[in-house]
């Protein structure tokens, strides 16, 4: 069957939107929310999938790992932001992308322990159990032939909507309006008495468990875990569905992930008098003139508002 064509393959995509949208709501948390320009969030991802696929991987029950993967995670934030959320702007952004780069290389060398460049295998450890298990209960009440890939599509979307709504109901509530304070202005939040620092931290600790938890559903996906899975592109990726989407924008978040993935896998069915590798590497091309054509014409994105537009 053509690809264009085929449920199994759009049903992959969506999975992968769905992960970025996970992903990319904590990286709204930190950016959109705070003001803090973290380009090293791709890391916090890594440490949830790492987590989980250590875990299940050494006999730990995978609805035990699942939470445990997330707060680690959150750790991992709390741990980078108390020594560097005293720096501004630039400087973090740049000491956030160091610590990524330093974990990858970190999992990649330990190669005993994370199977390095060879990859962590079966580190979803009985999801596929739960995945049969939940098609043969579907075959059971009259639901046969449904893609083995459904169950984790619909359950990466409920999960990336629940998260949505959770973070819509606190955006409601003063923690988020004084989390915006310290974005436009930190040194005045703080004159009339705002704790920045543990607010920062916070709002980094909370959208690294966020990406955490699309760390958990990419370990679902791809069942063995690689370090080249985690480079910088996947936080260059997020940054582009922010700006598409709107800063500031939850909704923009869900709709700009999906949009960025049919772009990213549609470009291959395009015919281009190119070689198949050069084809591949248009895909960020085409995301690279987006991100320009944003900036110039709507840089608040499709949903977000200019008054929400934030950049220092």
């Amino acid at each position: 069957m053509d690809p264009l064509l085929a449920f199994g393959f759009w049903a992959y995509v969506l999975t992968v939107a769905g992960i970025y949208a996970i992903f990319v709501l904590g990286l709204q948390v930190q950016v959109g929310d705070t003001g803090l320009l973290n380009f090293g969030h791709v890391a916090f991802m890594a440490i949830g999938a790492y987590g989980m696929g250590l875990m299940v991987t050494n006999g730990v029950p995978i609805l035990i790992a699942i939470p445990l993967a997330i707060i680690l995670a959150a750790l991992a934030g709390v741990l980078l932001g108390i020594p560097t959320l005293r720096l501004r702007g630039d400087y973090f952004a740049i000491v956030t992308i160091a610590a990524g780069e330093i974990l990858r290389i970190l999992i990649q060398n330990r190669q005993e322990e994370t199977g390095g460049t060879l990859g962590l295998r079966r580190a979803s450890g009985s999801w596929r159990d739960f995945n049969d298990g939940v098609l043969d209960w579907l075959d059971g009440i009259g639901l046969s032939g449904i893609d083995r890939r459904v169950p984790l599509l619909l359950l990466t979307w409920l999960t990336a909507l629940l998260v949505a709504l959770l973070l819509l109901h606190v955006g409601r509530s003063p923690w988020r309006r004084t989390l915006r304070a310290v974005r436009e202005n930190e040194d005045a939040a703080a004159a009339v008495g705002k704790p920045v620092f543990r607010l920062k931290l916070q709002a980094l600790a909370l959208g690294a468990a966020i990406a955490g938890l699309a760390g958990v559903y990419f370990t679902f996906l791809q069942t063995s875990l690689y370090p080249e899975n985690f480079e910088p592109i996947v936080t260059f990726i997020g940054f582009a569905i922010l700006i598409l989407g709107g800063i500031g924008s939850y909704f923009g978040t869900v709709v700009g992930s999906i949009v960025i993935a049919f772009i990213i896998s549609g470009v291959r069915f395009l015919d281009f008098p190119l070689a198949e590798d050069k084809v591949a590497a248009l895909r960020f091309v085409v995301i690279g003139l987006i991100i320009m054509a944003m900036m110039a014409f709507r840089p608040q994105g499709l949903f977000g508002k200019k008054e929400e537009l934030h950049l220092d």
